[in-house]
């Protein structure tokens, strides 16, 4: 029986695809574990059958970046890969327009078997905006010959046809029912082509084109398609004039699977050196592999600085999981970690549940508030990052991982490793990169950018139209410390939006505690004449006369301040409105 007929005996649906060349190929089922392969295979690896079938790909031989495409399903062919320190290229195509349902043929040849020059699908990630998402734009890539050597589904999908039947064939022809491919033009012209329209598949498409340079050299070109009928334009037109009105919300990068970079380093806002070296050291250390331990207080944004090493690296397009160790009870803790197989425990969900250190295959894994992580469970992750395997809970089958840690912590570690609360052997490898976030005390000519920065994003929210902060409020914001930094002004900010009347906040908008911390300006400064008289009545009334008086002019004072709303009068002199009305009645400011 042939390799073919083994495969759709298998229920693969190989479609008019020829299998019969010296090549070794593999099967992948939907999980990207190797369902069968041809005997080519196995001469090269030098394993059997049964130590290969079962397995991740990513096991058998080391994919890098490649292994993001898997997951997400694009074709790509003619990729270089090192076995053994011998060059090899590869060819993967999903067997089915939903890669998640049908598997993908993986192919392996050596350099002379390649009938397609290479061009490196880095290529065109260098040459990309970060922001851009392989797994749902519709994108393709060719080479300086016009042969199609990466395409994603969502691409073919606009042209009614699978992304596999695409790959290796000359782009001049590639298109059903459509206009000729441009890309050979702007390979010939050197000149990008944006937003122009093209006919693909009988509808009229908005469509990007863009040559490929590596060391000043033209090697390829891609494209994507923007809209795949103009007549979303249209939609999309209706939909922003009834948003036009509104301010605009910040973006947001994109990534794999269809999901949203919740931050990345444009995310983290601030002028400060301090800031800018910050993020001057998140750039460079997002390109090594290395771990990486955040330190800083509660609130300084070391989730933000975490995701902003992720969005930056190789990485960005596989997962990013986040694990809050102190939010996880000790008893769940390595189940959530680890995953465990079906009926490992009582209550155990059926069919099991993977774990979080399994869905960071590929990605990276926030470990948040890794002092408190038990003892117990230290060791394990110790053994984790030693080994890169896990075993889930009531299972024997150990699975290989490829993930970047990123720890982070408020406490000192150092100490905890002292007081025996935390392992030294696991202390030295979490910390390979050590990057403190500098508390918001310590950066203060910052607070004016962030607070713009929180001011336009809750102008969005509560669709409304403050201008900014007058000249107390900001100096009342200047000269508190902010022990909860970030997340602090964030509330106070909040906290001023729902007490603001006008256009502008005010310092009688600010939160209490925070108008109480910053002593003389919690309250208005008595004008000279109020204070020259006060000092005139020492000896002539005693200190209780003295004192109400003090009192009857700063309550006037606040009245004044605030336009005669008793309500935040009450509030900037730090006492309930009744206490206020007994204190009017009192000094008879009725």
């Amino acid at each position: 029986m042939g390799f073919a007929q083994q495969v759709r005996d298998a229920g693969f649906d190989l479609g008019d695809r020829d299998l019969s060349t010296e090549s070794w190929l593999v099967v992948l089922d939907q999980r990207q574990c190797i369902a069968t392969s041809n005997e080519e295979c196995f001469a090269l690896i030098g394993k059997r059958p049964e130590e290969i079938i079962g397995r991740r790909l990513g096991q058998v031989v080391r994919l890098g970046f490649l292994h993001s495409f898997i997951v997400q399903g694009v074709s790509f062919t003619g990729q270089p890969i090192w076995i053994d320190g011998v060059k090899h290229f590869c060819d993967y195509a999903p067997l089915g327009r939903d890669p998640h349902a049908s598997g993908g043929l993986f192919t392996l040849m050596r350099a002379e078997q390649l009938d397609v020059p290479c061009l490196e699908v880095p290529d065109l990630l260098c040459s990309m905006d970060a922001g851009s998402d392989l797994a749902r734009e519709s994108l393709i890539l060719v080479n300086t010959e016009g042969i199609i050597t990466m395409i994603n589904q969502p691409f073919a999908d606009v042209l009614g046809i699978c992304a596999g039947e695409m790959l290796g064939k000359n782009v001049r022809s590639a298109y059903p029912n459509s206009n000729p491919s441009r890309l050979p033009v702007v390979m010939d012209t050197g000149q990008a082509e944006e937003a122009e329209p093209h006919l693909l598949n009988g509808r009229h498409a908005v469509v990007s084109r863009y040559p490929l340079f590596r060391e000043g050299k033209m090697v390829g070109a891609w494209g994507k398609v923007l809209f795949s009928d103009v007549r979303e334009i249209s939609r999309l037109a209706e939909k922003f004039q009834a948003y036009i009105k509104l301010p605009e919300k910040p973006k947001k990068g994109r990534r794999g699977r269809g999901q949203e970079f919740k931050y990345d380093c444009n995310s983290i806002i601030g002028h400060s050196k301090a800031m800018k070296d910050l993020k001057e050291k998140l750039l460079r250390i997002a390109q090594r592999p290395s771990n990486v331990l955040l330190m800083g207080e509660s609130g300084t944004g070391k989730e933000l600085c975490a995701h902003a090493i992720h969005a930056a690296s190789k990485r960005r397009y596989a997962p990013f999981v986040r694990v809050n160790c102190a939010a996880i009870p000790d008893h769940l803790l390595e189940s959530e970690l680890f995953g465990y197989a079906e009926g490992a425990f009582t209550g155990a969900r059926k069919g099991g549940q993977v774990g979080k250190f399994e869905q960071a295959d590929g990605g990276t894994i926030f470990l948040d508030e890794i002092s408190d992580m038990p003892l117990v469970m230290q060791a394990k992750l110790l053994r984790v990052l030693q080994e890169r395997e896990v075993t889930p809970l009531g299972s024997t089958a150990t699975r290989s991982i490829d993930m970047r840690v990123v720890a982070a912590t408020n406490v000192n570690l150092e100490e905890k490793v002292r007081d025996g609360s935390f392992r030294t052997d696991l202390y030295y490898r979490l910390n390979v990169i050590a990057l403190e976030i500098p508390p918001l005390r310590e950066r203060r000519d910052d607070i004016y950018f962030i607070t713009k920065h929180l001011i336009d994003g809750f102008n969005a929210e509560f669709e409304m139209a403050v201008q900014g902060l007058d000249e107390e409020a900001w100096q009342l914001l200047r000269n508190y410390d902010f022990p909860g930094n970030i997340r602090e002004l964030r509330n106070a900010i909040e906290s001023a939006f729902n007490m603001v009347a006008g256009s502008t906040i005010r310092a009688a908008d600010l939160p209490l505690h925070i108008r109480r911390a910053t002593g003389g300006l919690v309250l208005p400064c008595l004008d000279g004449d109020r204070q020259e008289g006060l000092l005139a009545s020492i000896g002539q009334k005693t200190l209780q006369e003295i004192m109400d008086e003090m009192e009857r002019q700063l309550i006037q004072a606040s009245l004044e301040r605030v336009g005669g709303n008793k309500l935040n009068a009450a509030n900037v002199l730090g006492i309930s409105r009744p206490g206020l009305y007994k204190k009017l009645h009192k000094y008879n400011l009725q």
